[in-house]
């Protein structure tokens, strides 16, 4: 429960009565059972969620206030309780009731919010940035997902470069890789697993086809995992008797990222971090050729703040976790890129995907 004790200081700071998370939920609450969830400033947090999700809500979060709505009547069960409303209806009721004035909120159509304030009457302050920066921070407990998440992600690797060869297609080694890492304890992947060869491997969004691999080229593979709702972002380029131009794009990608990591510690700017990798790109001719940015913030999603990239204003602090992936794609000739999942530390680094 310390997110929420680090949300309500937050809320004082702001000089708010509650806090209306509907897109964080997972966050407070630990579990994907939950359509809302309220925190007050100086009361318990409520979990509100729809009545067939209320014995899971139960069983899966921390939050001991959870009320289930329903917007048609049915019989109740023994010892089932339902507020037979719809959910904007059961969320102004818990701010009323709890007599909130000022209520933050992260996310929520205009029409939504709208219905609420007409039912509690209160000042709505769409504020996103509470959670967002809530969030960059990873808890203790969250880092142990993470590495966990990390963990099963290299174990899907190691699977990719054994299945490395001609003539095996994009989808076999797709389907190899994520059947290792659920065999491992994922509960899925937070995007499609890249498995991108040949021509396929300058797209830097490609999809697994059922292209066969071939000699001569590069082969993009970007996988993840999700363990307990947090995710791990991994990418290596294998090499298929490659020519010098393909040799030289791959230790590229890997010299930027070398670059990228020695510049991380607490208080760095996010994008100097950016611009060490793209400076090595650079210097190598290829800069045309490094079109996105440097990484990104992981946690409960695969993309999160921080961002690193050219015009960035975020700041690194001890304790967030992010990816650091420079690429080069170059048609005709390859893409390679080279990603791992690390840790910001009050002095440098740790690499999680390794």
């Amino acid at each position: 429960m310390k997110k929420i004790e680090r949300l309500r200081e937050e809320l004082g700071r702001r000089g708010l009565d509650a806090y209306l998370a509907i897109s964080n939920t997972r966050y407070l609450a630990a579990t994907t059972a939950a359509k809302a969830v309220i925190v007050p400033a100086d009361a318990e947090p409520v979990l509100v969620c729809s009545r067939l999700e209320l014995e899971r809500a139960r069983r899966e979060s921390r939050i001991r206030d959870i009320r289930a709505f329903s917007s048609w009547r049915a019989p109740l069960q023994r010892g089932e309780r339902v507020y037979f409303l719809e959910l904007w209806q059961l969320l102004a009721e818990v701010l009323e009731e709890i007599g909130a004035r000022a209520v933050g909120y992260d996310s929520g159509e205009r029409n939504f919010i709208r219905k609420i304030r007409r039912c509690h009457e209160a000042s709505y302050l769409w504020s996103p940035e509470v959670m967002q920066e809530l969030r960059m921070i990873k808890s203790p407990e969250e880092l142990k997902l993470l590495r966990r998440s990390a963990e099963i992600a290299v174990l899907g690797m190691n699977r990719a470069a054994e299945l490395i060869e001609p003539g095996v297609t994009e989808l076999e080694i797709a389907a190899e890789v994520e059947y290792r890492m659920r065999r491992a304890g994922s509960e899925g992947t937070p995007f499609p697993t890249i498995v991108a060869s040949g021509d396929n491997s300058w797209l830097p969004h490609s999809t697994a086809t059922s292209r066969k691999l071939k000699e001569g080229e590069l082969v993009v593979v970007d996988l993840g995992a999700i363990f307990n709702g947090y995710t791990s972002d991994m990418t290596r380029t294998f090499a298929i008797s490659p020519n010098r131009r393909q040799l030289r794009i791959l230790e590229t990608v890997k010299a930027a990222q070398r670059a990228a990591l020695r510049k991380i510690k607490d208080g760095v700017k996010a994008k100097l971090v950016d611009a060490a990798a793209r400076e090595t790109i650079r210097r190598a001719g290829y800069a045309k050729f490094f079109n996105h940015g440097t990484g990104h913030g992981v946690g409960l999603e695969i993309h999160e703040a921080p961002s690193l990239y050219p015009s960035s204003r975020d700041i690194l602090r001890k304790g967030m976790v992010l990816t650091v992936e420079p690429g080069i794609y170059i048609p005709g000739v390859g893409g390679a890129r080279w990603e791992d999942t690390v840790l910001v530390k009050a002095e440098g680094h740790e690499t999680l995907t390794c």
